[in-house]
């Protein structure tokens, strides 16, 4: 800053103030030669008070000393707005902890706001499904239970493609050795027949659960959907058999040609592996059957409807989730920024005691300009009193001292010194803050605590949380 002092060859001196220049005082002229030119021309008496001379010279002393204390003035208004700064800084840190405070309850206000403002328009939504579900399991005669169904669909059928690929290899192989094309013609016509087999088995065992459904007439049409898939099944089953041992005989064959002989003799076979291939194929159809009854809750519609309200729910547990997660990290956005006002405060401790230097540096050499000016005014005048002395003789009436303390103006340290007694009052507030910083941010973390849990437990939420609860009781 520009207040400070600079270092120079001939040490600390003031920025753009020059101390007080002898010559231009006594303009060239000697004072000791002004003084033989007085006693010359005047009485020994008239040399017991000041003449013209030394008035002249300690009245240029004294506008030297005005200057140097305007510029003191100067200099210390802006001392002060420098402390300022770095108060106004301290002060602001001081009031840190109401400020993270209204911080924290506005950011959790907006964030708690929203999430009632979502989950009231999702609450009659939520409440129809579940009414929905109750009037389900009333109009079916289910008991309080939960649906049942595959918590991985991804799993489910991932066995389903596996039955797929297991049985195309085994058909692969048996065909293989009859089609015209070889291995090729056989793993392309076992990946056909597998697919269809397991598809038809797959959706035979969804039908299936149609027995268990409390209309009769639904039942009977359910199971004898499960018939007509199952016949079609081992009609698909008997054929590709069949097909195989014609293709053994014709390579060329059409399909088409198979269903002649097939309709004659149906279970008739004669070849082992004809036989080995349908019983293959029958395993891999009971299997696909029993993950078919599982895709879904074993009572028809009741997963569905069962998922339709779980989504909702699980909606809410989720909202729920993201609330105390957000509301987690403002706390903690929150008690980072209390930690750093630590920090903050140790920056503008260590800044103060650098001002407090920096200030001492400038006062000391700031008087030292005065005294430079004072002890310039005495070797003048004591230089004037020589030569009148060289006249008259030496002269012990004449004291120096006592004359430039009553006409020279006294330096004004007053605004520079209470600025140090300023500096001095806020490093005590300083350290007392930081000695007590860790008190009062553990009472700030209790009160933030308590505000967090006020908001993640208010009377709406528990109210709705008390509705989630009710329904997890699967009750009618």
């Amino acid at each position: 800053m520009a207040w400070r002092i600079k270092e120079t060859k001939e040490g600390e001196v003031l920025n753009n103030f020059g101390y007080i220049q002898r010559d231009k005082i006594v303009k060239g002229v000697e004072p000791k030669v002004l003084g033989e030119q007085f006693a010359s021309a005047n009485f020994k008496e008239d040399t017991k008070e000041l003449t013209n001379d030394e008035i002249d010279y300690l009245n240029e002393v004294n506008e030297y000393i005005k200057r140097l204390n305007a510029y003191g003035i100067k200099k210390s208004n802006e001392i002060k707005k420098e402390i300022s700064s770095v108060i106004h800084k301290v002060e602001k840190e001081s009031n840190r902890f109401i400020k993270l405070e209204r911080f924290f309850k506005d950011k959790a206000g907006v964030i708690h706001d929203a999430f009632i403002h979502e989950e009231e328009t999702k609450q009659e939504a939520r409440v129809n499904l579940r009414d929905e579900l109750n009037r389900f399991r009333k109009e079916n005669n289910i008991i309080k239970r939960e649906a049942n169904y595959p918590k991985s669909y991804i799993l489910h059928f991932a066995w389903i493609f596996v039955f797929i690929f297991l049985e195309a290899l085994a058909n692969a192989y048996f065909f293989g050795q009859a089609s015209s094309l070889g291995l090729l013609g056989g793993v392309f016509i076992g990946f056909i027949t597998s697919f269809f087999n397991v598809i038809l088995s797959t959706m035979a065992g969804f039908v299936l659960r149609y027995k268990n459904h409390i209309v009769q007439k639904v039942r009977r049409i359910g199971l004898t959907i499960f018939g007509i898939l199952l016949l079609l099944i081992f009609f698909v089953h008997l054929f590709i058999a069949h097909y195989r041992e014609v293709l053994q005989i014709n390579p060329h064959v059409e399909i088409g040609a198979v269903l002649k002989p097939m309709i004659h003799s149906p279970f008739v076979l004669h070849d082992m592996e004809s036989l080995i291939l349908v019983s293959i194929g029958v395993l891999v159809t009971f299997f696909s059957i029993i993950k078919g009854m599982h895709l879904d809750d074993k009572y028809p519609g009741y997963g569905v409807v069962y998922r339709q309200w779980k989504a909702s729910d699980n909606e809410f547990l989720d909202a729920k989730k993201q609330l105390r997660r957000l509301m987690r990290e403002l706390y903690t956005v929150t008690i980072r920024k209390s930690d750093n006002m630590m920090a903050n405060l140790e920056n503008s401790k260590d800044k103060l005691e650098a001002l407090t230097l920096d200030l001492e540096a400038f006062i000391a050499t700031y008087e030292s300009y005065y005294h430079k000016a004072f002890q310039t005014g005495r070797e003048i005048l004591v230089d004037y009193r020589l030569g009148v002395e060289s006249i008259y003789g030496e002269d012990d009436s004449f004291h120096y001292k006592e004359i430039l303390d009553e006409r020279l103006i006294k330096l004004n340290t007053n605004m520079l010194l209470n600025l140090k007694m300023a500096i001095d009052k806020e490093l005590q507030s300083i350290n007392e803050q930081i000695d007590n910083f860790y008190v009062n941010q553990e009472k700030f973390e209790q009160k933030l605590e308590e505000m967090k849990e006020r908001y993640l437990e208010n009377e709406y939420i528990e109210k709705v949380l008390q509705q989630i609860k009710r329904n997890r009781e699967i009750e009618l």
